[in-house]
């Protein structure tokens, strides 16, 4: 027996508890005491009730009545997940189980695979078992092993189905994980040779096909290849490319060099638009303005998929330039004309071509209407851009680009036309990876990374529940797993292993890379913006522009002050920043604008930001800012010399470089690892030490 002195709340002179421990039932009874002691008896008896009580023994009142049963339950809900499928081997798709609550209870959930556009045993391992949860914690992770190929293919999706819940409900009992492409179809050997097993089409002097025009480019098909010879006067002919191929057999426009290794030019001044187009343009001939060219069929339910274009030197596409339509009409051509315009496609690359003075250099859309209308699967690497954009318009960009799934490498993106307001790169992209390319000034901004603006209901989850629900459809299940999925990688872009190369009398720009929106806060990434292993060089006088801004996140309304919600994660850069003119005083140097947050691992960078004036200068107003973690992490650069070569940005065998880099962390080291380095220009080669900071390897 035990006595407690208690005041109790009980209006009856004793209550009986009971309840199980360890398959025992265990019985409590207590008596009131005058003044105010409890008499606690324990009584135990072998029983199997699972239930708990507390019985009022005098009268029968229930109004003190518990049950454990009816303690409401956790729900468990399982999260869509993506990984790239890697070339060989197995990788982890790991999906997570989570509680809304953490529960006094062990759960346990049983969960097995099945395919939907992924087979088992081909490009994942079947996987089922039984999840647990213990008491107090609130999420556990299933791993199924992907399967690695080279094939190019689309993204493929298996589903996770959980059942037989114990101690919880299920309120997502499915989930989709993608398995993301991360293949290309391979050049044979560069060369602008027939490798597939579809027709050769040869054009140019002394070839089966004397011009563009003699292509049938209406019924192009699987594994056939147009070959443009290079020829001394530009082809003035434009390409509408309206078929598909296949994922190992693509349609392949590709330029054969003349033995200077000069591209074959095709030219959108004066150019014709082959009378055997008309049919494929349909009534929609308005098309016709917008590229030199395009990728598009007037089909609403179809889009062309796995085409290439390499090889050949495309210019003068943009408003000024003038050129022939189907209908033999003289027209110049649209506000953002592309030199490549992918209207809606699947699986494209664009590789190893220049493109200069077009309105757009390449642009690609995706639009709201149906699958049909959007573009996935975007690879552009090797190419060399310059002198795009239109001058006096900030429309017009180097690159514009709007998909999901678009990787960017082995770039060399040059200045824009004079006079143009436009971006390097600009992209409302779910899935946007941009590593190993050289950005050289002439721009208002080197990247632009901002909300999905016409698509947004294949990005966002309430985005499409929105839009289901204002035209009166019920939810697609199969499409809300894509729209989960794309909206996972919408929330995440990837920056690294890039130049970039600033000169203040060169450029207007004082915003170097923007992150999060430019028209919709609601559409915002509110994600987060890997950044690291970047060279960037800053050179940039007072008299050029007062100051200038790394990173670019502003207030989601400057009325409220609704703070951004996007965080830059920034390690292993080199980030130099002085004037431009020996002597002269430089900008100032502010690492953001005026919210958001950046976390900082270990860089080198510039200290200069740190000063109080600078600080001043960059923040004039109370409570617009970006929060800043991190700054204890970063190189001491005070007194240190110059990083780099400012003109080949190559980086200087000098203590505060050499093995300064941290190891990357966990979140990207296993998806996104730095394995190559941008070589000057339009190369690469392995990258063997990551120690050091920055885009390039010590020599």
């Amino acid at each position: 027996m035990l006595l407690l002195p208690v005041q109790s709340p009980l209006k009856n002179q004793f209550l009986l508890i009971s309840s199980q421990v360890n398959n025992m039932d265990v019985k409590l009874l207590l008596f009131r005491m005058i003044p105010a002691v409890l008499l606690v008896s324990t009584l135990t008896a072998c029983q199997t009730s699972t239930s708990s009580s507390i019985e009022d023994l005098n009268d029968g009142d229930s109004d003190t009545t518990v049950k454990e049963d009816n303690i409401a339950l956790a729900t468990i809900t399982v999260s869509a997940t993506s990984i790239s499928e890697g070339d060989n081997g197995t990788k982890k798709l790991t999906f997570t189980i989570s509680l809304n609550s953490s529960s006094s209870r062990d759960i346990s959930v049983d969960f097995a695979t099945e395919d939907s556009t992924a087979s088992a045993g081909s490009d994942y391992k079947t996987t089922r078992g039984t999840a647990h949860i213990p008491s107090g914690s609130t999420s556990t992770t299933v791993d199924v092993a992907i399967m690695g190929d080279t094939n190019v293919e689309s993204d493929e999706t298996l589903k996770l189905t959980l059942s037989n819940p114990a101690n919880a409900t299920l309120e997502t009992a499915t989930a989709f994980g993608s398995i993301l492409n991360d293949d290309v179809f391979a050049a044979s050997d560069g060369a602008c040779i027939h490798a597939g097993t579809g027709n050769d089409y040869p054009v140019g002097p002394g070839q089966p096909y004397t011009n563009l025009a003699d292509v049938p480019w209406p019924s192009l098909g699987a594994g056939d290849t147009v070959r443009i010879f290079w020829r001394d006067t530009p082809y003035r002919e434009k390409i509408l490319i309206s078929t598909s191929g296949s994922e190992q057999q693509p349609i392949r426009i590709c330029g054969v060099p003349n033995t200077n290794g000069e591209r074959p030019i095709i030219s959108g001044e004066n150019a014709t638009t082959p009378a055997n187009l008309k049919t494929t343009f349909g009534s929609w001939l308005e098309m016709q303005i917008y590229g030199l060219i395009i990728i598009w069929d007037n089909d609403y339910d179809f889009k062309p998929s796995n085409i290439v274009i390499e090889g050949l030197h495309l210019q003068r596409a943009r408003n000024g330039y003038r050129f022939t339509n189907t209908a033999g009409s003289n027209l110049s051509y649209g506000n953002g004309a592309a030199c490549i315009r992918v209207q809606a496609a699947d699986n494209v690359v664009i590789r190893n071509n220049e493109i200069e003075q077009c309105g757009n250099g390449i642009f690609t859309m995706s639009q709201e209407y149906n699958e049909a209308s959007l573009t996935r699967n975007i690879l552009i690497e090797g190419n060399y851009l310059h002198d795009n954009g239109q001058s006096g318009s900030y429309r017009e960009h180097s690159m514009y680009i709007q998909a999901i799934g678009a990787t960017y490498q082995y770039n060399h993106f040059g200045p824009n036309t004079p006079g143009a307001n436009g971006a390097t790169l600009k992209e409302r992209v779910a899935g946007s990876v941009i590593r190993y390319n050289w950005f050289d000034s002439g721009s208002s901004r080197v990247l632009d990374l901002v909300e999905v603006e016409d698509a947004g209901p294949w990005y966002i989850e309430q985005a499409y529940r929105d839009w289901a629900s204002a035209n009166g459809e019920a939810i697609n299940p199969d499409r809300l797993q894509k729209v989960k999925a794309a909206e996972a990688r919408y929330r995440k872009t990837y920056v690294y292993g890039n130049f970039i190369r600033h000169i203040g009398s060169k450029t207007s720009a004082s915003n170097l890379i923007h992150y999060g929106y430019d028209n919709d806060p609601e559409y915002a990434r509110k994600g987060t913006l890997y950044f690291y292993n970047n060279t960037i060089s800053i050179l940039n006088d007072l008299n050029d522009s007062w100051r200038i801004r790394l990173f670019d996140m502003y207030l989601y309304d400057e009325n409220t002050g609704t703070p951004a919600e996007e965080t830059i994660e920034v390690f292993n850069n080199i980030i130099y920043h002085s004037s431009e003119t020996p002597g002269a005083e430089p900008s100032h140097f502010c690492l953001g604008r005026d919210s958001g947050t950046i976390n900082l691992g270990i860089n080198w960078i510039t200290d200069s930001w740190q000063n109080p004036e600078t600080q001043a200068e960059c923040y004039p107003y109370i409570n617009e800012q970006p929060t800043v973690n991190g700054a204890g992490n970063l190189i001491d650069t005070s007194g240190a010399p110059t990083p780099v070569d400012t003109k080949t940005l190559a980086p200087r065998d000098i203590p505060t470089i050499r093995n300064q880099g941290q190891p990357l962390p966990q979140s990207v080291g296993s998806s996104h690892p730095v394995t190559e380095q941008y070589v000057q220009h339009l190369d690469r080669k392995p990258r063997t030490v990551t120690s050091i900071p920055g885009a390039q390897e010590l020599r």
